[in-house]
């Protein structure tokens, strides 16, 4: 690196520490905390190497500090949370093509170390269970929660010719499959549309009130005995909502899936299955399963919809959702059955 301090344009300088913090923070060694938070000297001299220039720490503050894209505290630095919102680098589950023999060994060592090579992980099941058929010995899948990994400082990176992420190791915490009591949850829900006077649709959503937060999602529950997915969807939206309204599945939406802690710290995978439906009746007076922790249901457009779900599993298939509105001919979805 070049010890010239020539002034760098400081326009130059925040896309490179957005670049960093927000983006690709192993390209510059840094290593944020749960909460993104950087030390500024490591900052500054990531930020040195990629410019090729020397550049002050007073500097590198002054921007943080002005820029409403980032936040300073004390000696630390982080990209502002609140400043837009992008689609999540990777899936919430992604998997891993291994062997019997490997997993032994992941079980003993308590990591799975890339070496010399990156460890590769796929957001694609089927795709990633062919290449583990390919191998040598018994074949295995790893299910990766890769949200949670991600907050323990597991860096991800995605191949532009592949499309598959990249990562140096992976904790033997975040793989789900691998943990005691381990079972997977089968869950449906939907999206009930309408259109208003003037012909454009709106999205019913539900807020839930969490342990830790309060977010606006997609009704949804666990399939009961002998239900298929579009059966159960339908009836999780009256139930979570309060009404009783019968519904016609008209697109299905497509599948999310996420790690998470049933009771008792037990390990789940849940896989939702979900829907865009009409409903066959007025859907106005709402009495939400407070039990549920729901505590209000409203209409959206769906550009209000994309901005207020924020759980990242559910990110992709509302702006999926929006696309799907703009191609379809809407009306002729919601004309009224004959006889």
């Amino acid at each position: 690196m070049s010890h010239n301090r020539a002034e760098v344009d400081p326009i130059r300088l925040s896309k490179t520490m957005a670049f960093l913090l927000r983006h690709r923070p192993e390209r510059g060694n840094l290593r944020p905390d749960r909460d993104g938070w950087v030390s500024l000297i490591e900052l500054v001299d990531a930020v040195s190497r990629l410019v090729h220039r020397e550049i002050a720490p007073d500097v590198i503050a002054n921007i943080a500090s002005e820029d409403r894209g980032f936040e300073m505290r004390g000696s630390k630095v982080r990209a502002h949370r609140s400043r837009g919102r992008r689609l999540p680098l990777h899936p919430d589950i992604l998997f891993h093509a291994t062997t019997q023999e490997r997993v032994d060994e992941i079980l003993a060592a308590g990591v799975l170390e890339g070496g010399t090579r990156p460890l590769v992980f796929s957001g694609d099941e089927s795709g990633a269970w062919r290449t583990a058929h390919r191998f040598r010995g018994e074949p295995r899948l790893l299910v990766i929660d890769a949200s949670r990994a991600r907050r323990d400082n597991v860096y991800f990176t995605k191949s532009r010719r592949s499309g598959l992420f990249l990562a140096d190791h992976m904790p033997l915490a975040h793989m789900l499959n691998l943990q005691p009591n381990y079972a997977e949850q089968l869950s449906a829900g939907g999206i009930p549309i309408r259109l208003r006077p003037d012909g454009r649709p709106e999205l019913c959503l539900i807020r839930v009130k969490r342990r830790n937060r309060t977010t606006w999602e997609v009704a949804k529950g666990k399939l009961e005995p002998g239900e298929t997915p579009e059966q159960a969807g339908c009836r999780e939206i009256c139930e979570e909502m309060g009404i009783d309204v019968p519904f016609t599945v008209i697109a299905t939406l497509g599948e999310v899936r996420y790690g998470f802690l049933a009771p008792g710290g037990l390990p789940r995978l849940k896989r939702v299955y979900l829907y865009l439906v009409r409903p066959e009746g007025p859907m106005d007076a709402f009495n939400p399963s407070t039990r549920e922790g729901i505590g209000d249901v409203r209409w959206f457009s769906p550009d209000e919809a994309c901005r207020v779900v924020r759980h990242t599993s559910l990110i992709p298939l509302m702006q999926r959702t929006r696309e799907l509105l703009r191609q379809r001919a809407l009306p002729a979805l919601f004309k009224p059955k004959e006889g």
